[in-house]
C-alpha cells in the first residue's frame, strides 16, 4: 500500500481569496495533443475561490465508455475546514469552443462533502478535440472553466482568476542517484547534492529516524532555486523517489505529481518504516550506506494571471 504524501510546508501554492465570488474560473492547457500522448492521466488545477469555499479542478484523460474514449471534468472542493460539513453547490463545468465563442457545458447540483468531494463529471468525447467542426483546439490550446452559482452576500474584489498551464513536449525524465554516507548514525537532516532537471535544481532530503519522522524513513524532493520563479507561478512536476534494494534488486518506489512552488519540499514522511530499511535480509542498508535514485520529469509551467 502506497504512504500518505506529506508536503513540508503545507503553505497554500496559490493565493488565499476571502469574500463569495460567482465569476468563471477558466484554465488553459497549451501543448493539449501532450495529453493525448500520455494515455492514462489525471491532471489538478490550483484551488480557487466561489462563493466563499475553496475549489480545484481535475482532468481525467483517455475515460472510455461504450468503445468511445472521453475526457472527464470534474469540481472538488479544496476546503479542509468544511470537509466535516455538506456544501449544497450549483455550479457549471465547461469547454469553451474558441472558433465559435460558445461552451460546450453542462449544469451540476451537488453536496460536497468529506465522503465525496468530487462532483459530477461532464465527460467530452475525444474525437470532438480533433473535429473541425468544434473549436475546443485551437494552436494545440484548450480552455475549460467552471463557475460556481450558489449566491453569498459578499463578493471578492479581486477580479476573475485565470490559470495558465502550458504543458512541455518533452517529457523525458532526469535520473538522478544519490549515495546516503553512515545513514543510522545521522541525528539531522540529510540533504543531497543539487542536481539539473529540467532548468531547474533539485535536492533530495533525507529523514533518517528523526524525531519529526520517528520509526519510519522520510524522504523528500525540494526545489533548491524555486526562489527564482516568478510570482504567481509554479511547476508542475511527475518525480518519483526510489530507495534501492543492493542484495534482492526490490526497490521501493512511490511516484506522484504536484505543483512545486517557493518553499515547497513533496514527498512521504514514512516512506518505509525504520525496520524495514535497517532488515538485514532486505538490501535497503549496507555498510551504513543508503542509495536514493530520483526521477525527474517538468510536465509545464503553472501561472495564474
Amino acid at each position: 500500500m502506497m504512504s500518505p504524501k506529506y508536503v513540508i510546508d503545507p503553505k497554500e501554492g496559490g493565493e488565499k481569496k476571502t469574500g463569495g465570488r460567482t465569476d468563471p474560473f477558466w484554465w488553459m492547457f497549451h501543448g493539449f495533443s501532450t495529453i493525448a500522448n500520455r494515455g492514462v492521466d489525471t491532471y489538478y488545477s490550483r484551488s480557487f475561490t466561489a462563493c466563499g469555499f475553496n475549489w480545484k479542478l481535475q482532468l481525467e484523460t483517455d475515460l472510455e465508455e461504450d468503445g468511445e474514449k472521453y475526457l472527464g471534468l470534474c469540481l472538488s472542493n479544496d476546503d479542509a475546514a468544511s470537509r466535516g460539513s455538506e456544501i449544497k453547490t450549483i455550479y457549471k463545468l465547461f469547454v469553451y469552443d474558441q472558433l465559435h465563442g460558445e461552451h460546450i457545458q453542462k449544469e451540476g447540483e451537488d453536496y460536497f462533502h468529506s465522503k465525496s468531494l468530487d462532483g459530477c463529471c461532464f465527460k467530452v468525447a475525444l474525437n470532438k478535440f480533433d473535429s473541425s467542426k468544434f473549436g475546443l483546439r485551437v494552436n494545440d490550446r484548450c480552455i475549460f472553466g467552471a463557475q460556481v452559482l450558489q449566491a453569498f452576500a459578499s463578493k471578492s474584489d479581486k477580479g476573475v482568476i485565470h490559470e495558465s498551464l502550458s504543458l512541455n513536449k518533452d517529457l523525458t525524465p532526469r535520473i538522478y542517484t544519490w549515495v546516503f554516507k553512515d545513514v543510522s548514525k545521522s541525528n539531522m537532516i540529510l540533504k543531497s547534492e543539487a542536481f539539473a532537471a529540467g532548468g531547474y535544481n533539485w535536492r533530495i532530503l533525507l529523514y533518517p529516524n528523526l524525531a519529526t519522522y520517528k520509526g519510519v524513513l522520510g524522504v523528500f524532493l525540494t526545489m533548491h532555486n524555486a526562489t527564482s520563479l516568478a510570482s504567481k507561478t509554479s511547476v508542475y512536476v511527475e518525480y518519483s523517489l526510489c530507495l534501492l534494494d543492493l542484495h534482492n534488486a526490490k526497490h521501493w518506489k512511490l511516484t506522484d505529481k504536484v505543483l512545486f512552488s517557493s518553499g515547497f519540499s513533496w514527498g512521504w514522511g514514512d516512506f518505509l518504516s525504520w525496520e524495514e530499511v535497517q532488515d538485514p535480509s532486505k538490501g535497503f542498508l549496507r555498510n551504513e550506506i543508503c542509495i536514493v535514485e530520483a526521477s525527474v520529469v517538468i510536465l509545464g509551467v503553472d501561472t495564474i494571471a
